[in-house]
């Protein structure tokens, strides 16, 4: 895959395995998860890319329930850009159908297109009928990710 000129490219293994992040001086603009995460060098030291690495991996290991991070959403139309910020505020350990966020299979794709998954949370987006659904990093990283934040919260009301 060759890149725009403006945006780079950074690399790194994670608990779910080699995670990109596309990124250019304004923020981040897409994160890759394994199976389709390029190859590129790691980030620097002290960089924002090596700040966002270091978040993600607390994200996994159930020490973070957000990120705070200058995210360049570039959805097509403002139907996805909607969409996009409602998923990115569903809560952590929450969960929401297709349905409730919109006409379902226009939400299907806005999630199965979405450019940041992690950072907006799309695995939190559930068919209403034979969950986890879909997404793009496999249903087992999906059932992963959402079996981690119920620990997570469940752990909280202890």
């Amino acid at each position: 895959m060759s890149l725009p000129t403006h945006l780079t490219a950074n690399s790194r293994d994670t608990a779910i395995g080699r995670i990109t992040l596309l990124s250019n001086a304004r923020g981040i603009c897409a994160l890759q998860l394994p199976g389709d995460s390029i190859d590129a060098p790691p980030p620097l030291p002290g960089s924002l890319i090596s700040t966002a690495f270091d978040r993600i991996d607390d994200y996994l290991a159930g020490r973070r329930r957000s990120f705070e991070l200058p995210l360049l959403i570039q959805a097509k139309s403002a139907f996805a850009r909607r969409t996009l910020a409602a998923i990115a505020a569903i809560p952590y350990g929450q969960t929401r159908t297709y349905g409730e966020l919109g006409p379902a299979r226009a939400v299907g794709r806005v999630c199965a297109t979405n450019p940041l998954p992690l950072l907006i949370p799309c695995h939190r987006v559930l068919p209403s009928t034979t969950p986890p659904g879909h997404y793009r990093g496999g249903t087992a990283l999906k059932s992963f990710l959402l079996s981690l934040e119920a620990a997570n919260t469940a752990q909280l009301l202890i």
